[in-house]
């Protein structure tokens, strides 16, 4: 039996690599990329497809600690 640890936090304090999603019941899994100093926005790169990447700021709330 798996036990989660889900835990929702700003984007900015989530280390680099971490698996996120923005709601706790999302179906898309992204990876926390690069910050963005010209957008001053974080990359977020969608698990599935490497092809589609979202860039939210550093304030926005994203679940961590869910079990993948």
């Amino acid at each position: 039996m798996t036990t989660s640890t889900l835990q929702q936090m700003p984007l900015s304090k989530v280390p680099a690599g971490e698996y996120v999603r923005r709601k706790p019941d999302a179906r898309a899994t992204y990876v926390r990329g690069d910050y963005d100093r010209a957008s001053r926005t974080y990359a977020l790169t969608d698990y599935d497809d490497i092809c589609r990447e979202i860039f939210l700021p550093g304030t926005s709330l994203v679940w961590i600690g869910f079990t993948f």
